[in-house]
């Protein structure tokens, strides 16, 4: 009787390949045919990537895929291993988007204008269930069984490394790593795939969830050094998150027998310590930093006022900008019925527009992305009126 080849990890990394390939040839191009519907057409090319080599090599279907209910305390592990990482991927996404805050916006941008092809209940679908089902079958299922006779941490670690590949994406390689990490350690210890695709499930519902109010934004998202530093504070709680978590996946009886090593504790408290000084310190160069910038000298300001009337010539004002940033932004036009006020903010060397607005009266206050260059902002009024009528603009940014 034919009892199947042996799982090697060459034969789970050689299917990682041509699911790659795949993934260039095959979906990224559905994916930008059909939005939605591509990525669920890609969901079912990566399910069949991991059950058909699994019935060709004569695997045992039980072995590979193993499903049976979990325990409550299991289940409660699970999520608790979860929250960790995704408290961690929160952090590293911070960190990436301080450092490369284009590159983060624009696959914010990217992902809000790819989401919104289809309707919500849809595209929960596509973005939490199916993924959470087809990408555990391929990752936790065919190719985690290849590395069955490695040990335990190679496994893992591989794993993780393989899952940041998969997405692509060198913005979102260590988040998606550090879930596959958690994932695959759920699956080590647990002999169970429905618990990665519980987590996964969840994770991505997060996600989909989000797209409810997300939208493309045209600026810039800088990442506030403060910002960061709160969220390493909470990321502090991490380190207990993943033993907590670990120890509840244990049976009582293992819990028992493997009480938690002195070597252990030293980690998860240096971790937590180096965690906690590194919050502290960051959020106090942020705030200081905040403040420097609240005190500091405007970049431009002007607050005039002007009777106007048609054929009434336009304002020009020329500043510059010396370092590339996110700023403050705040304008006030209050005019007379029958005038409608203009301003434009545009580069003076491309003349590319950097604002625009149009209003009778209006008060706004946000934020706008500049590169260092020269800018000139144009105030024009339109009106058909031969009598003067009083107009007051007020620019501040800082």
């Amino acid at each position: 009787m034919n009892r199947g080849i042996r799982p090697r990890v060459s034969i789970g990394l050689l299917i990682f390949i041509f699911v790659m390939i795949s993934m260039i040839f095959l979906a990224a191009p559905l994916q930008f045919k059909y939005k939605m519907w591509g990525m669920a057409l890609t969901e079912i090319i990566l399910l069949a990537w991991a059950i058909i080599p699994a019935i060709i090599l004569k695997w045992d279907f039980k072995k590979v895929f193993p499903m049976r209910i979990p325990s409550w305390r299991q289940v409660f592990g699970s999520l608790v291993l979860w929250f960790g990482a995704y408290i961690s991927v929160i952090v590293v996404s911070l960190i990436i988007s301080y450092f490369f805050p284009q590159g983060m916006t624009d696959v914010s941008n990217f992902m809000v204008e790819f989401f919104g092809s289809v309707s919500f209940p849809l595209r929960f679908f596509i973005l939490a269930i199916m993924p959470a089902v087809c990408e555990e079958i391929l990752h936790r299922g065919f190719i985690l069984y290849s590395f069955k006779n490695t040990s335990k941490w190679t496994s893992i670690i591989s794993l993780g490394l393989i899952f940041g590949l998969f997405h692509m994406d060198p913005y979102r390689f260590l988040g998606t790593a550090i879930l596959g990490l958690v994932f695959t350690y759920v699956m080590v210890e647990t002999r169970n795939i429905l618990l990665p695709m519980l987590l996964h499930f969840v994770n991505n519902s997060l996600s989909a969830l989000s797209t409810l109010s997300a939208t493309a934004s045209a600026d810039i998202v800088e990442t506030p050094l403060a910002s960061m530093g709160v969220f390493l504070l909470m990321a502090a709680v991490v380190p207990f998150l993943f033993l907590g978590g670990s120890r509840l996946l244990l049976p009582k009886e293992e819990r028992k027998n493997r009480p938690i090593a002195k070597r252990t504790w030293v980690i998860v408290i240096t971790m937590t310590s180096v965690l906690a000084l590194g919050g502290v310190a960051v959020t106090a160069i942020g705030g200081a930093e905040l403040l420097a910038e609240y005190n500091a000298e405007p970049v431009f300001e002007s607050s005039f006022s002007q009777d106007v009337m048609k054929d009434t010539p336009d304002h020009r004002m020329e500043f510059s900008v010396e370092i590339a940033k996110t700023h403050s932004f705040d304008l006030s036009i209050q005019g007379e019925e029958g005038v409608l006020t203009r301003v434009t903010l545009e580069n003076s060397q491309s003349g590319e527009e950097m604002y625009d607005v149009s209003a009778g009266e209006m008060t706004q206050q946000g934020t706008i992305y500049l590169p260092a260059g020269d800018y000139t902002i144009i105030i024009s009024f339109l009106t058909e009126s031969q009598e003067a009528l009083p107009v007051s603009v007020d620019v501040l940014i800082k």
